[in-house]
C-alpha cells in the first residue's frame, strides 16, 4: 500500500503538470522557431523513395531496351534470312526454267515417234501442274481492311478458309490451272493458316492475296457470283471491310508446281516390261 505522503505527492504532480513532458518540449521548440522533428524524418523518407524509384525505372528501361550488341546480332540474322529467301526464290525460278526445258525436250522427242501420246502427256502434265501454262483466265485480288487490322481486329483478317472457298469455286467452274500468290496448286498443295500468315504449300503469302485461274473466264466469274464463294465474298466486303477485285486477264502466266507428281515409269499393256 502507498503511504499517504506518496499519494499526496503524486496527486500534487498531476494537478500541477497535467501534460506529458513531450508537449512541453514541443512548445519550447515552437517558441524558439524550430520545426517539428517529423518534418526531417519525412524528408528523409521521401528522398529515399525518390532515389529508389529512379533506380527501379532505370533498371526496367535497361532490361527492356536491347543493347547495341543484340541489335547488331538481330540485324545480321535478318539480313541472312533475307539473303536465304532471295536464294531460294532464285533457285525456284531456275528449277521452273529447267523443268520447262526438260518437258519441252521430252515432248519433242515423243512427238517425233508418237504425236498422239505427246499430246496426251502434255494434257496430263497441265492437269497435275507439272509444266508452266499461259492463257486466258481470271485474276482475283483480296485486300484486308488495313485500319481494322492495325487496330487489332483479327476478325478483319482474310483467312486460308476464305481462299479455299474461292479456289474451290474456280475448280467447279472449269478452271484448268490455279495459282495462289504465285504458287501453282497441285493435288497435294495445302492452303493453311500459320499464325497471322497464310501458307500455300510451304510459301508464306503477303497481302494483298492474288488468285489466278486459267480457263473459261466468264463461266468462272459466274461461279464466283453464286454459291458459297458469293456469300463469302459478300461477307468479306460488306462486314469485314475487305476489298475484292475480279478481272479477266488475257495473258496469265502460271508456273509449274513444286509439288506436282511426275511420271517416273509406266508399264506397257497389262503388265509388260517397264518403259
Amino acid at each position: 500500500m502507498r503511504r499517504p505522503d506518496e499519494s499526496m505527492t503524486l496527486l500534487t504532480e498531476v494537478m500541477e503538470r497535467p501534460l506529458d513532458g513531450g508537449y512541453a518540449e514541443a512548445s519550447r521548440r515552437q517558441a524558439e522557431g524550430e520545426g517539428p522533428i517529423w518534418w526531417g524524418r519525412w524528408a528523409m523518407v521521401l528522398t529515399a523513395a525518390l532515389v529508389l524509384g529512379l533506380g527501379v525505372t532505370w533498371g526496367v528501361r535497361a532490361l527492356r531496351s536491347p543493347g547495341e550488341e543484340e541489335q547488331r546480332t538481330r540485324a545480321a540474322l535478318e539480313r541472312r534470312a533475307e539473303d536465304a529467301q532471295d536464294r531460294v526464290t532464285a533457285l525456284r525460278e531456275r528449277t521452273n526454267d529447267l523443268s520447262g526445258e526438260i518437258e519441252s525436250l521430252q515432248n519433242q522427242a515423243l512427238s517425233a515417234t508418237d504425236p498422239a501420246a505427246a499430246a496426251q502427256a502434255r494434257s496430263l502434265a497441265i492437269t497435275v501442274g507439272a509444266i508452266p501454262v499461259t492463257g486466258w483466265g481470271l485474276e482475283i485480288t483480296l485486300r484486308e481492311d488495313s485500319q481494322a487490322v492495325a487496330a487489332g481486329s483479327d476478325e478483319s483478317r482474310i483467312r486460308a478458309g476464305d481462299l479455299r472457298i474461292i479456289v474451290g469455286s474456280l475448280w467447279q467452274s472449269g478452271a484448268e490451272a490455279v495459282a495462289v500468290g504465285g504458287v501453282r496448286l497441285a493435288a497435294t498443295t495445302a492452303i493453311r493458316d500459320v499464325g497471322d500468315q497464310i501458307q500455300v504449300g510451304f510459301e508464306s503469302l503477303g497481302t494483298p492475296y492474288t488468285i489466278q485461274a486459267l480457263g473459261p473466264a466468264e463461266e468462272m466469274e459466274i461461279g464466283l457470283a453464286s454459291g458459297r464463294a458469293a456469300q463469302r465474298i459478300s461477307l468479306l466486303t460488306g462486314y469485314f471491310g475487305a476489298g475484292v477485285e475480279v478481272r479477266q486477264v488475257k495473258g496469265l502466266e502460271l508456273p509449274a508446281s513444286a509439288e506436282a507428281a511426275r511420271l517416273e515409269y509406266t508399264y506397257v499393256g497389262g503388265g509388260g516390261d517397264t518403259q
